[in-house]
C-alpha cells in the first residue's frame, strides 16, 4: 500500500529531501523558472549540454546543485525553521531531534549527502560560483524582501576535518602543487572551462586565504575570498572557568583561534559557509557540552546580528558528507537538514564508483580458511585486563594478506598484458595500530612475482594519529599512489583512514578486523572507490566494464578488472556482504585467481 505524504514525512529518516526531490525534479523539466537572470545563465551553461561534451556534471551533481538553487531561490528561505514549515512541517511537532536542531539553528542551514567518489567538490565549487555572480550582479530572488546582500555573498569560509581535505580543497581553489612544492594556479578546479563563461571569466577574482593567513589585527580583503581552513581552528574561550583558575589567575591566557577568526569574519555583513565531510563536525552533543564547530557557527552569527544588527546580509551553511549520520547500521540517524541524497548504491548502480567483489577462498595451501583465526595473536592478559599485549599475525591474518598479496599481482599481470599503463594497488585495513605494524614487517620478509623483496618503496603504513610534520611526509608520499611509475603498491593503514586520502589506484582492500563489531561498508571501501578508469578518460575500456557488470549479475567471474574494488575478507563475515546485496548492493562474489 502507498504512503501518502504526510505518512513519508512522517517515518522518514530525510524528510526534507523526500519531499524537494520530486518538487525540484518538476522544476528543473520546466527549465528552472522563477530564478534570477545570473542563476538562469549558468544553469543553462551548466546543464544544456551535448551527450558527447567532454566537460559535463554527473547528473547527481546537477541534482545537487539544483536542489540548494530552488531553496534558496524559490522556496526563499533564510531560516531552517522556516524549510521544515514549508516541505515538511508535522516533523516540527512529530520529532524532538528535529524540534531541538531548528531553534539552534537561526539561519539557513542545508546538507547535501553524496557518496564518496561521485564529485561533492565539484559542487561545492559551481555553488560557489553561483553566490559570486548573483553577488557582484546586484541579483535578487524574484519578489524577495531585502537586498542582493541579504542573499547572495562573494565572501566564504570553506571548511575542512583536517589537513588532508584542507590540501585537498586548496588543491582545487589555487591549483596543485608543482615539483618545488608551490601551487600552480593554472591547474585550480576554477579554470576548467565547465565552471565560468568564457565571457564572464575575467570578472571572476576570489582570494583564497589559508588558516596560516588569519592573524592577530589582520584586516581581510574587502573584495571577494575564500578563507579555507580546518574546524579545529574554532575553538572559543570558555564560557566558565573554576573558582581556582580566576583565583590564579589561569583564566587569563592566550585568545584561542576562534575568537580571533570570529572577530575577523564578523566585520562583513554576510557570509557562506561550506563544510566539507561535515559528519566530522555534527556529532550529538555529550553530556550537554557544544561542539567546538556548533558554538562558533552560533558565536559567529550572532557576532554579525550584533555588529551589523539591520544592515546583516544572508549567512548561510551548507554542508557536505558521504556519510551524514550518527551510529552505523539500522541504528544509523541520519542529520535533519539532508536536502539532497546520493547513496552509494546509485553511484555503484550508475558507474561513477568502482564495483565491488569478495574475493573469496574455501582453503589455501591445505587450511580451511574458516578455521583459521581471524584475530591477531596476544599474550596471556595480566591480571586485571581483558586482553593482553599483540605479540604476532595469526595464521588468518597472514592468509588473507597472501590471498589480497596474490590478487594485485594477477591485476599487476593483467594490465600490462593488456598494455594498460596503470599500477593497482592494494591497501590493508587494520583495527590496531599494532597489527599494522607488523603487517608492514611481514611484508619485509616476502617477495613479488618477479623476485623482488617487499621495502619501503614498495610498502608504506600510515596512521590516522600522525604528527602534523610526520602527516606532511605521508601526505606527500601517498601521492606516489596513483603515480604509475613509483613502485609502490602496498598500503597499511589503520580502519578510520582520514578523508582526502582518497586515491584512485586502489583495486584491493584486506580487512584485519578485531573483533566481530559491525563496521560501516563507507568504512571499508571509502577509500577505494574512485574511479581508475574514468568513462571520459577511458572510452575504450568503457565496453568492457560494463561487460563485467553483467557478469556479477548473471554471477560469473567478471571477464575485466577495469574499475573493480575486490575485497579480502575472512569467511566469518560473508554474511555482512550477503546482507548488502538484500539492500540492493550489487556485490560480486567468488574466487577470481584461477581467471586468465
Amino acid at each position: 500500500m502507498k504512503k501518502n505524504k504526510d505518512e513519508l514525512i512522517f517515518s522518514s529518516q530525510m524528510p526534507l529531501f523526500d519531499n524537494l526531490k520530486d518538487e525540484v525534479e518538476g522544476w528543473a523539466k520546466e527549465g528552472w523558472p522563477g530564478v534570477t537572470q545570473t542563476t538562469y545563465q549558468l544553469l543553462h551553461y551548466w546543464f544544456d549540454r551535448d551527450e558527447d561534451t567532454p566537460d559535463r556534471f554527473y547528473d547527481c551533481q546537477q541534482k545537487a546543485i539544483e536542489t540548494i538553487i530552488y531553496c534558496h531561490e524559490i522556496l526563499q528561505i533564510n531560516k531552517l525553521g522556516d524549510l521544515f514549515q514549508k516541505i515538511a512541517p508535522d516533523t516540527l511537532y512529530n520529532s524532538k531531534v528535529i524540534h531541538d536542531e531548528v531553534k539552534e539553528t537561526p539561519f539557513a542551514k542545508y546538507c547535501i549527502k553524496m557518496a564518496t567518489g561521485t564529485g561533492k567538490t565539484w559542487v561545492l565549487n559551481a555553488l560557489v560560483v553561483w553566490q559570486y555572480f548573483n553577488s557582484i550582479n546586484n541579483e535578487i530572488p524574484r519578489k524577495a524582501a531585502g537586498e542582493s546582500k541579504d542573499w547572495y555573498s562573494f565572501r566564504f569560509m570553506v571548511v575542512a576535518p583536517g589537513l588532508e581535505v584542507l590540501n585537498r580543497l586548496l588543491d582545487s581553489f589555487k591549483g596543485k602543487r608543482n615539483i618545488s612544492g608551490a601551487r600552480d594556479p593554472a591547474t585550480s578546479d576554477f579554470l576548467i572551462p565547465l565552471f565560468i563563461p568564457d565571457n564572464w571569466k575575467s570578472e571572476f577574482y576570489l582570494e583564497i586565504l589559508e588558516p596560516t593567513d588569519i592573524r592577530q589585527n589582520i584586516s581581510l580583503p574587502e573584495g571577494a575570498f575564500a578563507f579555507i581552513t580546518n574546524w579545529q581552528q574554532f575553538r572559543l574561550k570558555s564560557q566558565k572557568n573554576s573558582m581556582w583558575e580566576q583565583l590564579t589567575g589561569e583564566d587569563i591566557e592566550e585568545e584561542p583561534r576562534g575568537e580571533m577568526i570570529a572577530d575577523i569574519l564578523s566585520e562583513f555583513p554576510n557570509l557562506i559557509i561550506m563544510n566539507d565531510e561535515a559528519h566530522h563536525v555534527h556529532a550529538k552533543k555529550n553530556q550537554g557540552v557544544e561542539l567546538v564547530w556548533r558554538r562558533f557557527i552560533g558565536e559567529l552569527n550572532t557576532r554579525l546580528e550584533t555588529k551589523h544588527k539591520h544592515e546583516k546580509g544572508c549567512y548561510v551553511q551548507i554542508d557536505f558528507s558521504a556519510t551524514p549520520f550518527y551510529g552505523s547500521g539500522t541504528q544509523r540517524e541520519y542529520f535533519p537538514h539532508i536536502v539532497y541524497d546520493y547513496d552509494i548504491t546509485s553511484a555503484i548502480k550508475h558507474m561513477l564508483v568502482k564495483q565491488l567483489f569478495l574475493e573469496e577462498r574455501q582453503s589455501i595451501a591445505g587450511e580451511e580458511l574458516a578455521e583459521l583465526d581471524f584475530r591477531a595473536l596476544r599474550k596471556d592478559p595480566e591480571k586485571g585486563k581483558r586482553l593482553g599485549d599483540i605479540i604476532g599475525l595469526s595464521a588468518g591474518q597472514k592468509t588473507l594478506i597472501e590471498i589480497g598479496r596474490k590478487k594485485i599481482e594477477q591485476l599487476t599481470e593483467e594490465f600490462t598484458e593488456k598494455k594498460i599503463d596503470k599500477k593497482p594497488v592494494m591497501m590493508i585495513l587494520c583495527e590496531e595500530t599494532e597489527v599494522a605494524n607488523l603487517v608492514k614487517n611481514h611484508f619485509y620478509t616476502l617477495v613479488d612475482n618477479n623476485g623482488i623483496a617487499y621495502n619501503d618503496k614498495k610498502v608504506m603504513e600510515i596512521h590516522t594519529d600522525l604528527k602534523d610534520d610526520e602527516l606532511e611526509k605521508a601526505r606527500k608520499r601517498l601521492d606516489a599512489i596513483d603515480d604509475n611509475k613509483d613502485p609502490l603498491n602496498i598500503i597499511i593503514s589503520v580502519l578510520m583512514l582520514r578523508e582526502g586520502f582518497d586515491r584512485k589506484n586502489i583495486c584491493v582492500t584486506v580487512v584485519l578486523r578485531a573483533t566481530e563489531a559491525d563496521l560501516l561498508l563507507e568504512q571499508l571501501v571509502g577509500r577505494g572507490l574512485r574511479l581508475m578508469f574514468p568513462k571520459e578518460a577511458y572510452p575504450e575500456v568503457y565496453d568492457a566494464k560494463v561487460e563485467a557488470i553483467e557478469d556479477i549479475k548473471m554471477n560469473r567471474s567478471p571477464s575485466s578488472s577495469f574499475d573493480f574494488l575486490f575485497i579480502v575478507e575472512h569467511p566469518r563475515f560473508r554474511q555482512f556482504y550477503e546482507r548488502l546485496k538484500k539492500e540492493g548492493f550489487l556485490i560480486g562474489t567468488g574466487d577470481t585467481s584461477g581467471r586468465s
